[in-house]
Order: C-alpha cells, then structure tokens, then sequence
C-alpha cells in the first residue's frame, strides 16, 4: 500500500471520525454543543496528512501508521482529546462578542478601546523611554534585555563587567520605567 492510498483509506473513515470528535467534544465540553467538531475533524486530518508525509514510503510503516489511526481507537481518541483541549485553550483567550447587540453608545466605547490598542505597544514606550537614557544604562539595559535575557551571570562574563554593576544598572533603569510609565498603566 502507498502513502496516497493510506490517505485514502483514511479519507473513507471521515464520517466516522467526524462522529466521534462530536461525541468526545460533547463528553468533555458539554456547553459547546457541537460548535467546533468539524473544526477539530478538518485539523486531525490536516495533522494525519503531515504525519503521514513524514514517514518513509514502505508497507511496514504505512500498515504501522493505518494501525493507529484506522484500526486503533484509542490513539485517535487521545489524538482528538488533545486537539479539543487545544482549541478551547486557544478560544479561552477570546471572547465571542454579538456586534449586532451592542447599544450604539456600547459600539463608540468599544471603537475608541481599539483605537487606543492600536496607538503604541507597552514595548514600543519602552524602547523609546530607554533611548533617551545615558549612553552606559541604555547599552547595559538592552543587552541584558536582549541579548542576555536576564542573566546578569553569563551577561558579566562576556562583558566584563560585574554583577553588581549590571544588577544596579538594571535595577535603575527599570525604576526610570516604572516612574515614566505608571501613570499611563497603573491604576490611580
């Protein structure tokens, strides 16, 4: 058997695998009613495709992979749990939001919320506040900001300087930032 007629075979089982990404969406997210099971049935295949790219082209490993996946339940099962639990980690982040429900007044609130987002990044006020430091606190700074990623061990080491030096240069700059930008971030 070739890797396209595996696909095939495996294509054959949609209806069935569909079937059971809805009762398993419904077994472990009963509040959902059904809403992403063909979502979550179109990425198990796009992710059986990979895999399947990925193996080498003979009858051992193709009968090896239809095993899993046609033959054996309970990799499918984990294999759609574990999209599941993804999706709706991935959705948790974002609420649905009706638009069309919105009173009018409700709509310019959440226009100018947008509007404010969009204007400049926490990073970009940052960056711009740490270019107007001294030449010695703005390089310490970036470097261990970017470079060194907030090890001020291998940051001495490479520089030359001491930790105490980088740990109260840091501790300085970061104190500037808070001052500047609290009053923008922080609650009063």
């Amino acid at each position: 058997m070739t890797k396209k007629e595996a696909m095939k075979l495996i294509a054959s089982h949609y209806e069935r695998i569909k079937k059971i990404v809805l009762m398993s969406e419904n077994k472990y997210f009963p509040n959902n009613k059904g809403c992403y099971h063909e979502d979550i049935t179109q990425d198990l295949f796009v992710k059986i495709q990979k895999e399947i790219e990925e193996i080498p082209n003979n009858k051992l490993e193709i009968s090896k992979f239809l095993d899993r996946y046609v033959y054996g339940q309970s990799y499918i099962y984990q294999s759609i749990k574990q999209l599941l639990v993804n999706t709706f980690r991935r959705e948790s982040k974002y609420t649905r939001l009706n638009y069309s429900s919105l009173s009018s007044s409700e709509k310019r609130n959440l226009i100018e919320e947008i509007k404010l987002k969009d204007e400049e990044s926490i990073q970009e006020k940052v960056d711009k506040y740490v270019d107007s430091f001294y030449w010695f606190d703005k390089k310490v700074f970036n470097l261990y900001r970017y470079e060194f990623k907030t090890h001020p061990r291998a940051m001495s080491k490479k520089t030359k300087l001491s930790e105490s030096t980088i740990y109260r240069t840091v501790k300085r700059c970061k104190i500037k930032i808070n001052e500047k930008l609290k009053d923008q971030y922080y609650e009063k």
